[in-house]
C-alpha cells in the first residue's frame, strides 16, 4: 500500500509519497486542495502512470527547484557552506534562467541540449571554467530529481557530461586549461612557521591552529582528512597516523575523497615532538578529547574548516603573501599568493620535496611516496603534484646548485 500525504505549504498543496525507508518526499505541487487530492486517487491506482502526468517540469523549473533545496541545506538546516548553498543559486540568476530554454521538459533533457546551452553560455562572456561547471552541476540536478521523484530513474539519459568529449567546445586559445596550483616554498615555509607560533600559550585557539598547519607543512594530508584525525588513530610510537576518514562541513563521512587516500601516514621527527606536546597541552584543558583538532566549544567535533583557513590567510598576510579586509568576524581576500589554494599548496610542497630527496633517499620509493601522500598512481604526485621548480627559492641552497652546475660542466674532469 502507497503512504501518502497532502500538507499545506503557503498557497499550495503539496503530495508526498514514502520511500522505502519510510521517509516522505514531495511528489508534486497543487494550487487547490481537491486538486492534490485527485492526483493522490490516480497515484495510488496507478504510480508510474501518474508520476508521469505531473512530470511535465522543465528543466528551468527543476534547476530553481534544486537550487533552493541547496540554499535551505544551508540557511536552515547548516548542512552546506554559505559558498556552497549559494553558488547554485547563481547558476540559476546567471545563466539557466536566461539562457536555458523555457519549454525543454526535464525528462526531455538530453547531451545535445546541454552543448547547445555551453555555447550559449559562452557566447555572452563565461568562461571555459565557468561554463563546465554550470553544465556539471545538471548530473547533481537531476540525480535529485529522480531521488525526489519528480522524474523516474529511466528518464534520466545524462548520466555523465564530459565537456571534454565534445571538440568543438575546446577553446583555441588555451582558455580551457587549468591554472597550476602555486606552491610555497621553503623559505616562505620558513616565514610561516615563524607568524604562527602561539604569543599567548594558554590560548586554546592559537595553539590548535599552529598544529593543525603544521600538520598540512610536513604531511601534506588534505583539510578534510586532517580534521577527522582521531586520538585513536594516531600512533606516537610508530610515528603512524592511520587515515581513514575525512569531515565534510562538520560531518564524519568514512568514504574518503578518491581511491588512494585510506592509508597509514609516517610522521615526521618535528612533527612528532609538536604532537606530543599538543596531546598533553590537549588533555589538561579538554580530558578524553575524540579529535587531534578538538572543537573545545562544540562537542564531540574538531574545529571548523573557516577556522583555520582564516588563520592561515591571517598569516599569510603577516608576511606580505595576502591582503585581507578583515574585520575580526568576516576575511575577505583581496589578493593572496595561493588565493583559491590555501592548503592544498602544502601537498604540492611536500610532493615536491619528497620526490626532490628521493634520489639520495632510496627509502623514498615511489610506493612509499603515494602512500604517504594518498595518491592512488606515482604519475599524479609527479606530473601534477611534485612538478615544482622554485622549492628551494631564495635558500642557502643556491650556492649548492652553482657547485653542482661547475663540477658537471668543468671540462677537466674526466
Amino acid at each position: 500500500m502507497i503512504k501518502t500525504k497532502i500538507i499545506k505549504k503557503k498557497t499550495k498543496f503539496v503530495l508526498q509519497k514514502a520511500d522505502d525507508l519510510g521517509k516522505y518526499k514531495v511528489i508534486a505541487s497543487f494550487k487547490t486542495l481537491a486538486d492534490a487530492q485527485v492526483f493522490r486517487a490516480e497515484l495510488i491506482e496507478n504510480t508510474e502512470k501518474a508520476i508521469t502526468k505531473v512530470s511535465k517540469l522543465t528543466v528551468v523549473e527543476a534547476y530553481q527547484k534544486y537550487a533552493e533545496y541547496k540554499f535551505e541545506l544551508w540557511n536552515r538546516y547548516d548542512k552546506l557552506s554559505e559558498h556552497q548553498a549559494k553558488i547554485y543559486s547563481r547558476h540559476f540568476k546567471n545563466w539557466i534562467n536566461l539562457y536555458f530554454p523555457k519549454d525543454l521538459i526535464l525528462r526531455e533533457l538530453r547531451s545535445k541540449n546541454l552543448v547547445k546551452f555551453f555555447q550559449r553560455m559562452r557566447e555572452n562572456g563565461s568562461s571555459f571554467k565557468n561554463a563546465s561547471v554550470v553544465i556539471y552541476s545538471f548530473k547533481g540536478m537531476f540525480e535529485w530529481c529522480v531521488d525526489q521523484d519528480l522524474v523516474q530513474e529511466e528518464d534520466y539519459n545524462i548520466k555523465f557530461f564530459e565537456v571534454r568529449k565534445y571538440p568543438e567546445l575546446i577553446p583555441n586559445d588555451g582558455s580551457d586549461k587549468q591554472k597550476k596550483t602555486v606552491m610555497i616554498n621553503r623559505y616562505e615555509v620558513n616565514r610561516l612557521l615563524e607568524a604562527i607560533k602561539p604569543t599567548n600559550p594558554n590560548d586554546y585557539d592559537q595553539v590548535i591552529n599552529y598544529v593543525a598547519i603544521n600538520i598540512f607543512i610536513y604531511t601534506g594530508a588534505r583539510p578534510a582528512e586532517v580534521r577527522a584525525i582521531e586520538w585513536s588513530c594516531v600512533n606516537l610510537d610508530t610515528n603512524r597516523i592511520q587515515i581513514k576518514q575525512q569531515m565534510r562541513d562538520q560531518s564524519l563521512k568514512f568514504k574518503l575523497k578518491d581511491e588512494g587516500s585510506e592509508r597509514f601516514i609516517y610522521v615526521p621527527s618535528k612533527l612528532k615532538k609538536i604532537l606530543a606536546r599538543w596531546k598533553e597541552y590537549q588533555s589538561e584543558k579538554l580530558p578524553n578529547s575524540r579529535f587531534l583538532l578538538q572543537n573545545p566549544y562544540v562537542t564531540g567535533l574538531p574545529i571548523t574548516d573557516k577556522q583555520i583557513r582564516n588563520f592561515l590567510y591571517r598569516a599569510y598576510a603577516k608576511i606580505g603573501l595576502a591582503e585581507l579586509e578583515d574585520n575580526g568576524n568576516h576575511i575577505k581576500v583581496i589578493s593572496c599568493k595561493f588565493k583559491g589554494e590555501p592548503f592544498k599548496t602544502f601537498r604540492h610542497f611536500v610532493s615536491t620535496a619528497v620526490l626532490d630527496a628521493q634520489a639520495a633517499n632510496p627509502q623514498l620509493s615511489d610506493n612509499f611516496i603515494k602512500s604517504q601522500i594518498g595518491h592512488r598512481d606515482i604519475k599524479t604526485t609527479r606530473m601534477i603534484y611534485g612538478d615544482h621548480n622554485d622549492l628551494d627559492y631564495q635558500s642557502n641552497k643556491d650556492n649548492l646548485y652553482i657547485q653542482g652546475l661547475d663540477n658537471a660542466l668543468d671540462p677537466k674532469i674526466n
